[in-house]
């Protein structure tokens, strides 16, 4: 019996060292089985951080997201991306993004779709939060300036020098309580609902096929007649007011001309000068990332390019037919039967070829470059300089 207790004893003292070991072992076990998982939440975290800014930019330029969410397989086509100098320059600044995107397009997309979904439910009271948008909205189809700013940098609506600098926009605050607690606690967020507010108002208002015509056509008009502009930007009941038409003959004789413009203005005048500077305002954007500075970046274009912009937009004006076609469908310009059926453009685009380069680069960006459009309206109709008749005086 001793001896099979000593044993005993012996069998217990040799094996505490092993259960020790193993006591350490199941120890450990769960501290790693706990670090392990906590490399997903940081996975998630940069991943989020990475939806959110492709949101952001996507936010920025909806013609795009508009395209990648019908067919996000077009971030993987070179010559789409190249089309779009924004996006590229986008995706060469966030290489991961770029990864993660081309990687698996669908994926990607319905990821941002989640997150955009998401923000927009956890972005305050909705009832109350659509008026203040749609409040907001207003204000700042007034105030482009301010528009822009607040966009490209949301926090200056904290920067308490900044909005005293902008009577108008401090004295809105003023009297938009709720608003300005809104986009004061989070401005990054107010300004992303209230541009997804602004596409869906655009969404809403109507048929675009027919509608963006008419807007060009009064965003050429605005453009080349200033202080009309500048008036009914401030007050659009003005187009409604038959002694102040008739005080602007130029307005009057365009809206003679142009009788379905005439009759969506007159409709609704406040919705079509919000559309109409949305439309202005994005017209710029495409012309910058097409590379023709405007607007506020004219001074970035060379003379050159200014002047065979403007060279070509007198030409545009005094033949009409061409312009008409070419604005309808701006790729003609390349089309070689096209360009036989009129040889007098054929003729000017080699008398110019820097404009025949424009051209073939981006047809589109050329038509509808502010450059364009000012000197066609402004050259005179060839029907009206009479050819081959002697001057009398002679």
């Amino acid at each position: 019996m001793a001896t099979n207790k000593t044993r005993r004893l012996y069998a217990r003292a040799s094996l505490a060292p092993l259960l020790a070991l193993a006591m350490l072992f199941w120890i450990g076990t769960p501290v790693s089985g706990q670090t392990a998982p906590a490399q997903n939440p940081q996975d998630n975290d940069t991943t989020w951080r990475e939806l959110a800014d492709m949101d952001r930019f996507l936010d920025s330029h909806p013609e795009m997201a508009e395209q990648l969410r019908k067919d996000p397989s077009l971030i993987n086509n070179q010559q789409w991306v190249e089309n779009h100098p924004a996006l590229q320059e986008y995706l060469q600044t966030h290489p991961e993004i770029r990864e993660e995107f081309s990687e698996n397009p669908n994926a990607f997309m319905l990821r941002e779709e989640r997150y955009e979904r998401r923000e927009e439910g956890r972005e305050g009271d909705h009832d109350t939060t659509w008026r203040q948008l749609a409040s907001m909205d207003r204000f700042l189809d007034s105030h482009p300036e301010i528009a822009e700013q607040l966009r490209k940098d949301p926090s200056l609506i904290n920067n308490q020098q900044w909005v005293e600098n902008h009577p108008a926009l401090q004295e809105y605050l003023q009297q938009h309580p709720g608003v300005r607690e809104e986009f004061k606690e989070n401005p990054s967020a107010f300004m992303r609902q209230e541009e997804r507010y602004d596409r869906r108002e655009e969404a809403r208002e109507g048929d675009h096929d027919t509608t963006l015509r008419q807007l060009a056509s009064m965003d050429r008009f605005l453009d080349s007649h200033r202080e009309i502009s500048e008036q009914l930007r401030k007050d659009p009941s003005l187009i409604n007011n038959r002694d102040w038409v008739e005080k602007h003959p130029a307005l009057q004789e365009y809206l003679q001309q142009h009788p379905e413009v005439r009759e969506e203005f007159r409709e609704n005048p406040s919705a079509f000068m919000r559309r109409e500077e949305r439309y202005d305002r994005r017209e710029d954007d495409r012309d910058r990332e097409a590379g023709i500075g405007l607007g506020d970046d004219r001074h970035r274009m060379g003379d050159r390019d200014r002047g065979e912009l403007t060279s070509f937009g007198h030409f545009l004006g005094s033949h009409s037919t061409v312009a008409e076609q070419l604005s309808r469908d701006p790729s003609l310009a390349n089309n070689k039967e096209f360009l036989a059926n009129h040889p007098e453009l054929g003729e000017y685009l080699k008398a110019h070829p820097g404009m025949t380069q424009q051209l073939a680069a981006n047809p589109q960006a050329v038509m509808s470059s502010n450059w364009v459009m000012q000197a066609s309206n402004t050259a005179p109709k060839a029907s009206s300089v009479p050819k081959g008749k002697p001057n009398p005086n002679r």
